[in-house]
């Protein structure tokens, strides 16, 4: 314990230092800049660090069960970032990322601060590959999803979201491919004002949802297009396939399973406003809630999400900016399940000096499984 205590509160330490001394400019931080000379290999190496803590309360209305520790102030999703960018020849680099997860209550054993069994750090990313203006760039391990780049991160701009959409909502998001996929070989280029994207899944090690069956990825690809139709207005869609097996080695019971994943969305800020508006079609991919392998996923179902807010610049005070914003999304199973869920909220962001940022959300829910409103509010330190 103390050893994880020491090793966290240096990782953090050297975050919010390396992150003092570039408070003006609030970004990735440029350890090692490139600068190719001859005799000399360090030069051709770019190193960056980045990171973002997120304390976060969430207070929804009614029992909440297991994530009553969410009231009490939980850990919101921190993470620290390492990239490295390496020239090798003309215009071809040598890439590499590495994004990790850290649960600070968990590590430091907060009691009811962070989910029973909860890990003390996990993988978000790690992946490498090779870049190029003329060829594009391939890459190659965990990393975003192409439907994620393309479709699901056009409308993961608020706290309370992601509950629409594919990624994070099927089994898991880190082996089903939707999300943060594992094992996957992915190829980005651009032509014009289009990029082109497309994966191939490789078959995974198999995942345990934690009721007695087992799912394994045995491979899959995707496919998407991201078009900036002008500098303020993106329009992407894409398509993922998965080719996956439910076991139950309790029985020898198995069912192969083709789950398929469409969606499409649109991002526009023109001026100071930001508009966001996507949906999807996913088949075979939403789960029904069954411990059996013939029934587990539902054979189609749907999602939307949206955003509209106004950034209002203040400079003044040490606020930068406060952007307004009403968002929501739809969730509807059509077959395998009877459920939908919708949720409609209001929304504030304060961006302060130095990385700092606050958000408050309030959420009004109404689903099948009576789901209660919820108040939310995440501070933020970006670095």
């Amino acid at each position: 314990m103390l050893t994880k205590m020491r090793i966290l509160t240096q990782a953090i330490g050297l975050g919010l230092v390396v992150g003092s001394a570039s408070f003006a400019a609030n970004a990735e931080i440029t350890v090692l800049k490139q600068d190719p000379q001859a005799g000399n290999p360090l030069s051709r190496l770019n190193f960056t660090v980045g990171g973002s803590i997120r304390p976060q309360f969430n207070n929804i209305t009614g029992p909440d069960g297991s994530n009553a520790y969410k009231r009490n102030g939980f850990d919101g999703g921190t993470r620290f970032r390492f990239a490295a960018d390496y020239y090798l020849f003309d215009d071809i680099s040598w890439i590499s990322y590495y994004e990790l997860g850290v649960n600070i209550p968990a590590v430091f054993d907060w009691d009811s601060h962070h989910a029973k069994g909860a890990h003390d750090t996990t993988r978000r990313m790690l992946y490498t590959g090779l870049k190029s203006d003329t060829w594009g760039t391939l890459t190659f391990g965990q990393q975003n999803s192409v439907y994620y780049d393309v479709v699901g991160a056009k409308t993961d701009i608020w706290d309370y979201d992601m509950v629409g959409q594919a990624p994070g909502n099927g089994i898991n998001g880190d082996y089903d491919g939707s999300y943060r996929s594992r094992k996957m070989l992915k190829y980005k280029s651009s032509y014009g004002n289009t990029d082109f994207y497309a994966s191939y899944l490789f078959a995974d090690s198999e995942y345990l949802p934690g009721n007695g069956l087992r799912y394994k990825r045995q491979g899959g690809g995707s496919l998407g297009v991201d078009t900036h139709i002008t500098k303020d207005l993106t329009w992407g869609t894409a398509w993922n396939y998965t080719r996956a097996e439910m076991r139950n080695p309790g029985n020898g019971d198995s069912e192969s399973w083709d789950q398929n994943i469409f969606g499409t969305a649109l991002t526009w800020k023109p001026d100071n406003w930001t508009f966001s508006f996507g949906g999807g079609y996913y088949n075979n991919f939403l789960t029904t809630k069954k411990a059996n392998v013939h029934d587990y996923f539902a054979g189609d179902a749907w999602g939307i999400e949206y955003l509209a807010g106004y950034t209002v610049p203040v400079d003044q005070y040490g606020l930068k900016s406060v952007m307004p914003y009403v968002m929501g999304d739809r969730l509807q199973y059509v077959s395998g399940r009877d459920y939908q869920r919708i949720d409609n909220g209001l929304g504030v962001t304060f961006k302060l000096d130095y990385g700092f940022r606050v958000d408050y959300e309030h959420v009004f829910t109404s689903s099948t499984d009576k789901l209660g409103d919820m108040n939310l509010v995440r501070l933020r330190y970006d670095f």
